[in-house]
C-alpha cells in the first residue's frame, strides 16, 4: 500500500527528482506565521518580550503576565489577495485567490493577587484560537513547445514492470502497480518497447517532438492552534508563563494537468486531502531589569501530529495519428485510496527585546531557531518507517534564523502607529546529492503596517501586510524549475475588548 501512495505522489517532487511528497509536505506543515491579531501583525511579529497580545500566547506564553485587566479578542483577515507569477521555461503566467477567514478568538482573565503590592502581582489565564498557517493559494504555469513530455516520466517509472501487472484487471490499483503506470498504460500514453526482455517502456511520442504543458495547482487550508496558557506577574518585573498547544490542520491539493500536440491530448487529475490533529507545550519568560527594558525567551517543543490522508487520480485522453488501436478517446480513475502516519516538526527556540519609550513608543526585535532538518516522519499504518524521506530531510533542510522586527508609536494616548518587518532563512541547503538545489535562491519576507484606535474599554486594530515569496519547484521531474514568485496582501482586523 506504502509503495502505491508514494508512487503515486513521485513526480510533484520539489528539489530532486528522488524526494517524494511527503518531504515536501513536511516542510509546508513545519513552518508558521505567529501573526494572528492586526496588533501583532503590524509590529512583524515580534512580540517575544512586548506580550500583552493574545497573539503572544503562541510565541511566548510569558506575555500573557503583562495583562493588567482581563480582554475579549476577535480578528478577521477582511482582504487577503495572493497573486503567483510563475516562470517556465521563459514563459510567465500568473493566477490569483482571495482570501477571507478568522485570524483569532481568544479570552484572558487577569486575576489580581489580594495583597500583591510585592512578590506575585497577579495569576492570568487565557484561552482561545491562533491561525499559525493559511495554505490558500492558486498556480498556473503553461508553456507552448516543450521538450519535455510527462509521459516520458510515465515510461521511465513503468520500466522493469511486466505488461501482465498492467493488463490485470481483477485488483488493478492494489497488486504492487504504481497507479500513475496504470492510468498511463490505460489511456495509450506508453507502449512496451518492441523486441525487448527487459520490460521497457516509451511514450508514444515520436524523437524530438514538441507538446504544451498546462498546469493549474489549487491549495486550500489552515493550520490553527487551539491553545491554553497560564501566566505569572512577579513584581511587574519577573513573567512566567506556559501554552499547552493543540493544533488542528487540514491541507487540499488538487491538480490538473494536460498537454496536447501532433498526439492529440490527455488531461491528468489529482487530488490529496490531508487532515491532523497535533500537540505541542511552550514555555516563557519576560525579564525588567529596568522599566522601559523587556527581555524574553521561549522554547517549544515539537508539535506532535497524526495525519490521514485521502487521494486519488483521473487521466483521460483524445488521441490521433498514433496507432489503430491508440486513436480514439480513452479514460481510467483509481479508486480512493488513504493512509495514517505521524510526524514530528522542529521544536523552536526564541529570543527577544523590547524597549519601551515612556508611554509613547516601542521598539522590539525577535530572533527564532528553528532546525528543519530534524523533522521526523513515522509510522505509518502500513509499518513504513519512513527513513529515506527522513535522511532526505536531513541532506535537504537547513537549520534557519528567523528575523522579527517591531515599533509602535503613539502620537495621543488613544493613537498608534505601527510598522514592522520579517525575515524568513532560507530552509533549503544550497547543495545536497552531488548537485546544487534549485531552491538555493529561496526567499520570504513581510513588510507591515497598522494603525490602533483606542475609546475607553474598546480598542480597534487594523494591519495590511505585503509577503513576498520566491521558491522553485518541479511540475514533474525534468531538467527545467518553476519559479515561483508569490506576493500576498493580507488586510487584517482586530476588536479588543476590556473587561
Amino acid at each position: 500500500m506504502k509503495k502505491l501512495l508514494l508512487t503515486i505522489f513521485a513526480t510533484a517532487g520539489l528539489m530532486v527528482l528522488s524526494y517524494g511528497q511527503y518531504v515536501d509536505q513536511a516542510l509546508i506543515f513545519s513552518q508558521q506565521n505567529f501573526g494572528s491579531t492586526a496588533r501583532s501583525k503590524a509590529m512583524g511579529n515580534a512580540f517575544g518580550a512586548v506580550g500583552g497580545d493574545f497573539s503572544s500566547l503562541s510565541i511566548n506564553p510569558a506575555g500573557i503576565g503583562i495583562y493588567l485587566r482581563s480582554e475579549v479578542t476577535g480578528t478577521l483577515n477582511i482582504a487577503g489577495i495572493n497573486n503567483t507569477e510563475a516562470t517556465y521555461q521563459g514563459q510567465i503566467t500568473d493566477d490569483k485567490s482571495n482570501n477571507f477567514s478568522l485570524r483569532n478568538f481568544g479570552y484572558v482573565l487577569a486575576t489580581p493577587v489580594q495583597g500583591g503590592g510585592s512578590g506575585l502581582v497577579s495569576f492570568n489565564f487565557g484561552i482561545g484560537f491562533n491561525k499559525l498557517n493559511n495554505f490558500n493559494q492558486m498556480m498556473s504555469v503553461g508553456k507552448n513547445g516543450s521538450p519535455h513530455s510527462r509521459m516520458d516520466v510515465f515510461a521511465q517509472n513503468t520500466n522493469g514492470i511486466p505488461s501482465s501487472s498492467l493488463l490485470d484487471e481483477n485488483d488493478p490499483y492494489h497488486n504492487g502497480t504504481p497507479w500513475e503506470s496504470k492510468l498511463a498504460w490505460e489511456n495509450y500514453l506508453i507502449n512496451l518497447v518492441p523486441n525487448t526482455t527487459n520490460n521497457s517502456y516509451e511514450s508514444i511520442l515520436f524523437a524530438n517532438e514538441l507538446v504544451n504543458e498546462n498546469l493549474t495547482v489549487s491549495k486550500e487550508g489552515y493550520n490553527n492552534e487551539y491553545l491554553a496558557s497560564f501566566g505569572a506577574n512577579f513584581n511587574h518585573q519577573l513573567y512566567l508563563g506556559a501554552t499547552i498547544g493543540m493544533q488542528d490542520l487540514y491541507y487540499n491539493e488538487s491538480k490538473s494537468y494536460a498537454e496536447d500536440g501532433e498526439f492529440g491530448r490527455f488531461d491528468y487529475y489529482s487530488t490529496a486531502r490531508t487532515r491532523g490533529f497535533g500537540y505541542n507545550f511552550k514555555f516563557g519568560i519576560i525579564y525588567r531589569p529596568v522599566p522601559s527594558l523587556r527581555l524574553g525567551a521561549a522554547v517549544h517543543t515539537r508539535t506532535y501530529f497524526d495525519f490521514k490522508e485521502t487521494y486519488s487520480s483521473t487521466m483521460n485522453s483524445d488521441l490521433k495519428n498514433v496507432s489503430t488501436d491508440a486513436n480514439g478517446t480513452h479514460n481510467a480513475e483509481t479508486p480512493v485510496g488513504d493512509y495514517q502516519y505521524k510526524m514530528d516538526t522542529p521544536s523552536r527556540m526564541i529570543g527577544s527585546i523590547a524597549y519601551q519609550f515612556g508611554k509613547r513608543g516601542m521598539i522590539s526585535f525577535d530572533y527564532e531557531y528553528v532546525d528543519y532538518s530534524s523533522i521526523k516522519l513515522r509510522n505509518g499504518n502500513d509499518g513504513y518507517n519512513f527513513s529515506t524521506e527522513n535522511t532526505d530531510m536531513k541532506t535537504i533542510y537547513n537549520s534557519v534564523s528567523n528575523l522579527r522586527f517591531g515599533a509602535e508609536i503613539k502620537p495621543t494616548d488613544a493613537l498608534s502607529l505601527r510598522a514592522g518587518y520579517e525575515l524568513f532563512g532560507n530552509p533549503y541547503k544550497s547543495f545536497a546529492y552531488n548537485s546544487t538545489q534549485p531552491n538555493k535562491d529561496f526567499s520570504y519576507n513581510t513588510i507591515n503596517a497598522g494603525i490602533g484606535y483606542r475609546i475607553n474599554n474598546v480598542s480597534f486594530d487594523v494591519s495590511y501586510s505585503l509577503g513576498t515569496r520566491t521558491d522553485y519547484n518541479f511540475i514533474y521531474p525534468s531538467n527545467d524549475p518553476v519559479k515561483y514568485k508569490m506576493n500576498n496582501n493580507e488586510v487584517v482586523f482586530t476588536l479588543g475588548i476590556k473587561l
